[in-house]
């Protein structure tokens, strides 16, 4: 990790039932031991953090989420940004959706806050 006030953080998802239904295949590539990923054969992109897509929820927090978190409770600002292309896998990193129930509860994101309106 960087001294950086911006740090990124890439997560593989693991791909979709339809994906492997239609026979897709994974074209990303993370290289052991450093946060870097392969997209093909031959673009590289370095990261600060790169989860694969067996990485736990709770660990993508824990590494990536947690000492922001803590930062901002400490008065400090801090912004969390999800950003990709549709169908990337935001709302899977995240944790959340539209939807109140989520059937894989280590999905879920960790901490849910109930807003009524």
């Amino acid at each position: 990790m960087t001294s950086s006030t911006v740090r990124v953080a890439l997560r593989i998802r693991p791909l979709s039932p339809q994906e492997h239904a239609s026979g897709e295949t994974e074209c990303v590539t993370q290289l052991p031991g450093v946060p870097q990923i392969v997209i093909g054969a031959d673009r590289a992109f370095t990261f600060d953090y790169v989860f694969s897509p067996e990485v736990s929820q709770e660990q993508v927090y824990d590494d990536a989420i947690g000492p922001l978190v803590d930062q901002f409770l400490q008065g400090y600002n801090a912004t969390i940004l999800a950003y990709g292309q549709t169908g990337s896998g935001k709302t899977f990193s995240m944790g959340t959706g539209l939807t109140i129930s989520v059937t894989q509860p280590e999905l879920q994101g960790k901490y849910h806050v109930k807003i009524d309106m």
